[in-house]
């Protein structure tokens, strides 16, 4: 384990806590929604302290790789589910918003698990650039929707084209590994035959 496994179990860690002060609709001020914010931020910097802190030490791991997005994914879908589903704010993202980041993710693991139990190795899958900013521009839609700008409709709807996108280049991504991988497997017999 190094230093920053621990700093990505600990965003983990924070999910649940800023569940419950994200959807605390029985505060009468707006305590609980500067808490939740406080809390996003926090995870929102040690995301990039834990990828700044391994490349600098040299200490990616495969356990990094596998933690890191998925304590993004859990962060950021329990903010979009959270927001979504509490009737504590008046300004939240469309139904076909949430549907679409909701869908990446699922896609996205779903397809790990298929190639997973038809190849038994699951593929390291570094985000790619497209990947990165719709990460970002999830976080930055969150912000603005727990502060209440009136900017926040333009950044989800920007962020949901972003995110189909990105869903699409996944999709590809996968569908080009497995067609690599069937390749593979054809030589592979018929190097064998030839033996």
């Amino acid at each position: 384990m190094t230093i920053s496994n621990y700093i990505t179990i600990f965003r983990i860690i924070l999910v649940p806590v800023f569940f419950v002060f994200l959807t605390d609709s029985n505060d009468v001020g707006q305590h609980s929604k500067i808490i939740a914010l406080i809390i996003f931020l926090i995870a929102t910097v040690t995301d990039a302290l834990d990828g700044a802190l391994a490349r600098a030490l040299k200490q990616k791991t495969q356990l990094g790789t596998f933690l890191d997005p998925l304590a993004d994914k859990l962060l950021l879908l329990t903010a979009f589910l959270g927001i979504t589903f509490s009737t504590y704010f008046l300004v939240k993202p469309p139904l076909w918003v949430i549907t679409i980041v909701v869908f990446r993710d699922f896609l996205i693991i779903s397809g790990l698990l298929v190639i997973f139990l038809l190849t038994n190795h699951l593929p390291q899958v570094a985000p790619n650039f497209l990947g990165k900013v719709t990460t970002f521009l999830q976080m930055v839609t969150v912000v603005t929707i727990l502060i209440t700008s009136p900017y926040a409709s333009i950044f989800w709807n920007l962020m949901a084209v972003c995110t189909f996108c990105s869903a699409i280049s996944y999709l590809i991504l996968g569908i080009q590994h497995m067609n690599s991988y069937s390749a593979h497997q054809i030589n592979s017999k018929r190097q064998s035959k030839k033996a």
